[in-house]
Order: C-alpha cells, then structure tokens, then sequence
C-alpha cells in the first residue's frame, strides 16, 4: 500500500495487472499494464503514445476468474508511456449503448 498523498481523496495500490482499454470510438483493445489504483481510478503502463483522452472501456484480467472485469472511465492524462484513467460511474457502454460483452 502507498501513503495517502494529501492530494488525492483515496489511497493508491501498486500492482502489476494485466489489462485491456477501448476509447470510446475504437473497435479494437489496446494492451496496456494497470501500476497502480484507486476506488477513483488507475494509471496504466502503455506503449501507445496516442491514445485519446476521453470516455473508454478498461478489461482488466481477473485473478483466478473466467471473465474480464470490465469498468467505465475516462482517459485524463498522458505521458511518457502512462494514462491516467479515472472511473466512471455506471455500466460500461458501446458506442451504440448497448452493453459491451466483448
């Protein structure tokens, strides 16, 4: 566990998981790594510099599960390889508001 920074509302967790992230608009997932999180949102190791911010979908590989456990966010920083994600209320959506099951 990291030390509460006076900053932020909520405690951060490192960690080393695997998981996937579709901007809104995009029909293919992009491979990234989530380093550490939050109950307010993540910051992802990603080699793709562009990345948009805004609305996405992120996968992240569950532990020991069968299916990907699937959160609504934003996209609201990015720089040398890292995103800021930052979660979203509610169920994750397609672009045609329907539920996304893969």
């Amino acid at each position: 566990m990291t030390a509460l920074d006076p900053r932020r509302g909520y405690r951060r967790h490192r960690t080393i998981r695997s998981t996937r992230l579709r901007p809104n608009g995009y029909r293919t997932w992009i491979h990234a790594a989530m380093i550490d999180w939050s109950a307010a949102g993540a910051s992802l190791s990603c080699p793709d510099n562009e990345v948009p911010l805004g609305p996405a979908i992120l996968a992240v590989s569950p532990l020991g599960g069968t299916n990907d456990i699937q959160l609504a966010c934003e996209v609201v920083w990015r720089r040398s390889g890292q995103l800021g994600l930052k979660f979203s209320p509610g169920t994750p959506k397609t672009e045609d508001n329907t539920v996304d099951v893969r």
